[in-house]
């Protein structure tokens, strides 16, 4: 009887626990769990979020009347004046679920980009490119690596002072290695800041450590959007990176001005394409280059761009973006941008900061005779859909670049240092 018993319990038990992963790997439940934890939304315009339609809902918000969502797989609501909200979620109309907040702000206006960049920057510390090794007598020696530094290092700070700059170490470099003293770095690894103490040695008539470092970055890409009255802009749609460890590169002073396009080179299923730019100087484009984040350059213009769009259009909520027909605003030739047609494939539901939102598809006819798609350069280039600045193009299918990624414009927009300039 008692191992009956026993059995019946385990089979149960195995019963109940099989109930629960499929319970938990339902589609409800997991919408349950993604439900966000905060939203934003325009004044005057809906609040969407995905839903279950397995579960029935009642809302209750500050501003409106509760109200039951049942066998909807979206949950609108309408955002009143701007404001900070409270929205309470009740399961079935009575379990509590959560309360949500909700910050309802006034529709915010930036003019689109498009022209192309040029970009010069001076990096905070010196980064370390490769290595030379230092011969007495003979025999080599390399004490950097000795002393564990890596290619992508960044040497913020030499004896307890700013590395400003390439010279700036070397001189401390030369006046320990005059008095026989190791020099001490304060390095920028891949995950943490650490210290390390070289000997300079006596090789080819200077005092050296044996690392080749540079303290300047420079690229071209796009202006994606900037603010008509502050000048205020943001580029590119990713971070400038090294080309070492892909990091993204710590900015302390830097400068863009017009670019050039005179070439490009058409993008293949093996390669891909890139444009061709050179600097051209202020004329069109020109102003600072303040800070490298997560979704681009930030900076101010110095001046209105000439050459490209002068109508502010709305920034839209990654909400506000849907599948289905678009335009990317770029240059291909000299300094004037054009128009041309995109598809959006696919749109992700994001209500925190993510790199890839957008997948979408280039249908101009035109941009795909002369690119073969996407190409190098075009990162940052603005995406428009029904009269809003909706993203921005970040990356590119390399096998098949006439597909692309880009970001929500208002991820851009959200930078802490952009809304700070």
């Amino acid at each position: 009887m008692g191992r009956r018993t026993g059995k019946f319990v385990k089979i149960l038990g195995l019963i109940a626990a099989l109930a629960v992963m499929a319970v938990g790997t339902s589609v409800p439940a997991q919408r349950l769990l993604a439900f966000p934890g905060r939203l934003d939304e325009v004044q005057g315009q809906n609040i969407t979020v995905p839903w279950s339609r397995w579960l029935p809902l009642t809302i209750a918000a500050d501003h409106q009347k509760p109200r039951i969502i049942s066998g909807a797989q979206v949950i609108k609501m309408e955002a009143p004046k701007a404001g900070h909200y409270w929205v309470r979620l009740r399961l079935f109309g009575w379990i509590p679920f959560r309360g949500v907040p909700v910050d309802v702000m006034r529709p915010q206006y930036v003019i689109p980009g498009g022209e192309s960049l040029g970009i010069v920057a001076h990096t905070q510390g010196v980064m370390v490119t490769g290595f030379e090794s230092i011969y007495i007598r003979g025999r080599a020696s390399d004490p950097a690596v000795q002393a564990g530094i890596e290619r992508g290092d960044v040497i913020l700070r030499v004896d307890q002072r700013p590395v400003a700059n390439v010279k700036v170490l070397q001189e401390r470099i030369a006046q320990d290695g005059s008095r026989q003293k190791a020099v001490h770095l304060l390095v920028q690894g891949a995950r943490t800041d650490h210290e390390r103490t070289v000997m300079p040695l006596w090789y080819d008539h200077a005092w050296q450590i044996g690392v080749v470092v540079q303290d300047k970055t420079s690229g071209v890409g796009t202006l994606t959007f900037y603010n008509g009255v502050t000048g205020q802009y943001t580029a590119l749609g990713h971070s400038i990176s090294d080309g070492l460890t892909r990091r993204p590169v710590s900015l302390s002073t830097g400068r863009v001005t017009g670019a050039d396009i005179v070439g490009v080179v058409p993008a293949t299923q093996s390669q891909p394409g890139q444009k061709v730019g050179i600097l051209a100087g202020p004329g069109n484009v020109s102003g600072t280059a303040g800070f490298n984040g997560r979704f681009g350059v930030v900076g101010r213009l110095d001046h209105r761009p000439v050459l490209g769009p002068q109508e502010a259009l709305p920034l839209a909520l990654p909400d506000q973006v849907h599948p289905g027909p678009a335009k990317l605003v770029t240059v291909l030739a000299g300094q004037v941008p054009k128009t041309f047609t995109i598809d959006i494939l696919k749109t992700a539901p994001q209500y925190s900061p993510e790199v890839k939102g957008i997948m979408f598809k280039v249908t101009d006819p035109k941009l795909l005779q002369h690119t073969g798609g996407i190409i190098q350069g075009m990162s940052g280039s603005p995406i428009i859909q029904n009269g809003r600045v909706v993203g921005a193009v970040t990356h590119v299918l390399v096998n098949r670049p006439n597909l692309g990624f880009g970001c929500y414009a208002y991820w851009m927009a959200s930078q802490k240092s952009y809304r700070g300039l």
